[in-house]
C-alpha cells in the first residue's frame, strides 16, 4: 500500500508537468507564458493567422470573427522605417540599419509587434528559421527574439510589458543586411487596452515591405569610406564616448535625438583635422531610455542608438 500511495501522486504530478509545459508553449510556436509577445504573428508565408487570432487579440478579427475591427480597419497605425534609410527600397549588403516599428492609436495604454525579416524563397516550414540577415536586440527591456519551435523562425517581438505607452510606441532592433537577395519585411502591431482580456477592443495593424540589394551610393557611399561611429560603453551610465573617424576636414554637427525625431541635445559644431575623433560626454540630465545620436556634415551622415541607464 504504502508503494502505492507514493506512486499515485508522482503519476498525476508528471501529468499535470507535462500539460501545463504543452499547454504554455501551444505547439512549439507561441510564446513561454509571461515571456511577452509571440513569434510567427506577421502573417508571413506559413503562418495561419496574425496577433488578431481567436483567444488572443481582437477576439479574431483576422480570421473573419464577429465583434472586431479587420486588421488595419482601427483608427491607428503602424510604421517601419530606418536610418539610414532605404532608398528606392533597396538595401546595401551587409549595412547595418537601425530598425524602428512605431504602432499608434489615440486612447491605448499598451501595444506590441511582431516583425520578421525573411529570405524571398517562400518558405513555409516554420521549423527552419528563413531569416534574411543578422537581427540584434538593441533594447532588451523592451524587445527580445522569439523562434518558432526554439530553433526555428525568428521573430522580433515585445517583453512582458516592454509596450506600456501612451497613444502609441516605438520599438527598436538593428538588422545587418545580407550579402544578396531580396528581402521581405513583415511586421503586425497590436494596440491594446490593458484589460487583459482576450476581446474584440484590442487592434491590429500589418505592415510590409520588400527590398532587393543596391550599390552604396551617395552618402551611404561616403559612410563606407569612413570608420563606423562608435559609442562605448552603450548601456552608458554617468558618461560615455562618442568616436569617429572621418577623411575630410570639414565641421561636424553631432546631436542626440529621442526615438520620436525630436533633438534632445544638440552639441557644439566641431571640425576635427583628417582622422580620428574621441571625446567623452555626460549624461547627466538625460532620462533613462533609448536614443539616437547622430553625426553629419557635408560629405558624411551616421547614426547609432545609445542606451541610457
Amino acid at each position: 500500500m504504502k508503494i502505492k500511495f507514493y506512486t499515485y501522486p508522482i503519476a498525476v504530478i508528471a501529468f499535470l508537468a507535462v500539460f501545463f509545459i504543452s499547454s504554455a508553449f501551444d505547439s512549439g510556436t507561441k510564446k513561454v507564458e509571461n515571456a511577452g509577445g509571440t513569434s510567427t504573428s506577421t502573417g508571413s508565408p506559413g503562418e495561419a493567422h496574425t496577433c488578431s487570432q481567436s483567444g488572443c487579440h481582437g477576439a479574431g478579427n483576422g480570421n473573419g470573427s464577429t465583434g472586431g475591427l479587420a486588421d488595419n480597419a482601427g483608427p491607428g497605425s503602424i510604421t517601419i522605417s530606418s536610418s539610414p534609410a532605404f532608398t528606392a527600397n533597396h538595401y546595401v549588403p551587409g549595412a547595418v540599419y537601425h530598425m524602428s516599428v512605431t504602432v499608434s492609436e489615440t486612447g491605448k495604454s499598451i501595444f506590441g509587434f511582431n516583425a520578421e525579416i525573411l529570405d524571398n524563397s517562400g518558405n513555409t516550414d516554420l521549423h527552419i528559421n528563413n531569416t534574411a540577415g543578422t537581427l540584434t536586440i538593441t533594447d532588451p527591456a523592451h524587445t527580445r527574439i522569439a523562434q518558432a519551435y526554439g530553433t526555428g523562425r525568428a521573430t522580433v517581438t515585445h517583453t512582458l510589458n516592454g509596450g506600456l505607452a501612451s497613444n502609441s510606441k516605438t520599438f527598436v532592433f538593428d538588422w545587418t543586411a545580407p550579402s544578396t537577395g531580396t528581402v521581405n519585411i513583415y511586421t503586425s502591431g497590436i494596440a491594446g487596452n490593458n484589460d487583459n482580456l482576450a476581446n474584440a477592443i484590442d487592434n491590429v495593424y500589418l505592415a510590409g515591405k520588400q527590398l532587393t540589394p543596391g550599390a552604396a551610393t551617395g552618402i551611404i557611399a561616403e559612410q563606407a569610406a569612413a570608420t563606423s561611429l562608435q559609442l562605448f560603453p552603450n548601456p552608458a551610465t554617468g558618461q560615455f564616448t562618442l568616436a569617429f573617424e572621418s577623411p575630410y576636414n570639414e565641421a561636424i554637427h553631432m546631436q542626440i535625438e529621442s526615438l520620436d525625431g525630436k533633438t534632445v541635445k544638440q552639441f557644439a559644431e566641431v571640425s576635427p583635422e583628417q582622422g580620428l575623433f574621441h571625446q567623452a560626454y555626460s549624461t547627466d540630465g538625460f532620462a533613462p531610455g533609448v536614443y539616437l545620436v547622430k553625426i553629419s556634415s557635408a560629405h558624411l551622415q551616421q547614426s547609432r542608438k545609445l542606451i541610457i541607464q
